[in-house]
């Protein structure tokens, strides 16, 4: 049983699963990229306007956070430990996706 763990961690990497992952990824890292942007350039005008600006940036910071937390949790989980390198990072990927996405509704709809 730990021979065969072992030969299985060290085999040749699956590369759709890389591909996969590395789409997933970059998906996820421009969107929140393009998230802090929107809240850095709407930070800049309301703080040029006068306005209080904590809100607008204490809520994607939590939201990232919290996400980033709950990934590297999920990350360590003895079920998901089992699998591969690359389907960790595959479905970590597949799972990241949705913080994007609340952080894009919660800025538009501010």
């Amino acid at each position: 049983m730990f021979a065969a763990s072992a030969r299985q961690r060290t085999a040749v990497p699956n590369r759709a699963l890389v591909v996969a992952a590395a789409v997933l990824w970059a998906v996820t890292g421009s969107a929140v990229g393009l998230i802090l942007f929107v809240v850095a350039a709407l930070s800049l005008l309301g703080a040029a306007t006068g306005g209080d600006m904590t809100e607008l940036v204490l809520w994607p910071v939590c939201i990232v956070g919290g996400a980033g937390t709950v990934l590297t949790l999920l990350y360590f989980a003895p079920g998901i430990r089992r699998l591969s390198r690359e389907a960790r990072f595959t479905l970590l990927g597949a799972l990241a996706c949705p913080a994007p996405l609340a952080l894009v509704i919660y800025v538009m709809t501010r």
